[in-house]
């Protein structure tokens, strides 16, 4: 005899399955390049405030949360004080107020936590349906440069594949380490090493070798974090075996990647054997845009990057705001076609200098160390610390040749950064606090992720 099905049991499914969604739509951005996290991430705050009262007394407690809506508030406000006052608009400008809504998507992290593994298992099966439909293998075979997924740039597109090869890894290592099922490890570990076979391949023919150049310290940490977290004989023979088979890979295609790469490559070398010598960076730049021998990807980023470093000099302290776009037009090569600096720092410098660098040095160093406390306390495991670790690693070397952070998928990803972070420290939190017999610690159970009058 089944039970019936009550309407308030409908509704939280109906409730599980939007919420589901929206952080599928937060994730997608590195399959598809879209707009939809930005309002996904909207609903999903929206909704963490309609149906739980929000924690206002520990927010106000935390000074990271403090930090961040203050230095979100300041940039929104330096913003509008240079559009309304001084006419300049500047490019992406009010992106920096993104900061605002870190706390509350932890707090919507929060709320969703027994939703995590449906849909880290939903994203990584659709991440596999778009990779075989979409991958050209002929292609890419035959050497040529494509743009992988449904990306407008082969560069985004190899950035979030990068992303999809590092999750899927300690997705899978993350089930040994919990010790899950046997079926569940089976068809997880078989997802995840096709996903990460089809975003090898596909990081190979974007030829992109910043994201080549930002997976070397990423590989160090998965390497770092099986040997050290998870020390299983068959994980560590699949691990090897897959270090082996990637290695042999790259051996086989060398001739193609040194044709894509080498001419960067040695002049890079130049470069640097040229500033070891003594001469000056800014002659050293001149030089190198000026020879014929520069590949023109690199001769436009050093363009690009010496007129930064004009703006820059301009106000080293606290960056020009909105300004900076303006003194752009007097600088040495603004001929250039582009305002997009190609390099995540400068693009932090020319608009709130190194103070603006270091607040936003300090809150990401908080959040990993934050993550890494609530690994240490059990709240996460450490296989998921790890990945959160490799994750910034690695996107702090793309933004070396790429403003990712001005595009959608470093917006969408300091979202869940900080989500992870303050999701941590929500559950941080009420563990010490249980820990004194106060309250218990959210178990993941439905009651957990919704409020108890749509439970039934």
């Amino acid at each position: 005899m089944t039970m019936p099905t009550s309407n308030s049991q409908v509704k939280s499914a109906a409730l599980h399955v939007v919420i589901a969604i929206l952080w599928l739509g937060m994730m997608s951005v590195t399959l598809i390049e879209s707009d939809f996290y930005r309002y996904a991430a909207i609903l999903l705050m929206g909704l963490s405030l309609m149906l739980r009262k929000v924690p206002l007394r520990a927010s106000l407690t935390d000074w990271l949360a403090i930090l961040c809506v203050a230095w979100g508030a300041l940039a929104l406000l330096r913003f509008l004080f240079g559009l309304i006052v001084d006419g300049e608009r500047g490019a992406s400008e009010w992106l920096y107020a993104f900061a605002i809504f870190f706390p509350a998507m932890g707090l919507a992290l929060h709320m969703s936590w027994n939703l995590i593994k449906p849909i880290l298992l939903a994203f990584f099966c659709s991440a596999l349906v778009l990779f075989i439909v979409s991958t050209p293998f002929s292609a890419i075979v035959a050497g040529e440069r494509i743009s992988p997924a449904f990306h407008h740039n082969s560069i985004h597109a190899a950035v979030g594949c990068g992303f999809i090869f590092i999750g899927a890894f300690y997705w899978a290592l993350h089930q040994w380490e919990i010790g899950a099922a046997a079926r569940t490890k089976a068809v997880v570990s078989a997802v995840a090493v096709t996903v990460i076979g089809l975003a090898i391949f596909n990081i190979y023919g974007a030829k992109s070798k910043g994201v080549w150049l930002a997976l070397l310290p990423a590989l160090g940490l998965m390497t770092a974090a099986t040997l050290f977290y998870l020390r299983r004989k068959t994980v560590l023979v699949a691990a090897t075996s897959g270090l082996l088979l990637l290695s042999w890979g790259v051996y086989e295609v060398r001739d193609n990647v040194a044709h894509f790469g080498a001419a960067t490559f040695n002049s890079v070398v130049m470069i640097v054997e040229r500033l070891d010598s003594g001469v000056s960076l800014e002659r050293v730049m001149q030089d190198a845009i000026a020879s014929s021998e520069t590949p023109q990807s690199l001769d436009e980023r050093l363009q690009l990057w010496a007129n930064a470093i004009d703006v820059i000099s301009a106000a080293p302290a606290f960056g020009s705001g909105n300004s900076w776009l303006t003194i752009w037009q007097t600088t040495p090569y603004r001929g250039v076609t582009y305002t997009l600096m190609h390099n995540g720092y400068l693009e932090i410098l020319v608009r709130y200098g190194f103070t603006g660098l270091a607040i936003l040095a300090l809150i990401v160093i908080s959040a990993i160390y934050r993550v890494y406390r609530a690994s240490a306390a059990g709240v996460i495991s450490k296989s998921a610390f790890a990945c959160y670790l490799t994750f910034a690693v690695y996107f702090a070397f793309t933004i070396l040749s790429n403003s990712n952070n001005r595009l959608a998928l470093g917006e969408s990803y300091a979202l869940l950064f900080a989500a992870t972070c303050f999701a941590c420290s929500i559950r941080l939190r009420a563990g010490s606090i249980a820990q004194r017999g106060t309250v218990a610690l959210p178990t993941g159970e439905p009651s957990d992720a919704i409020p108890a009058h749509l439970q039934g």
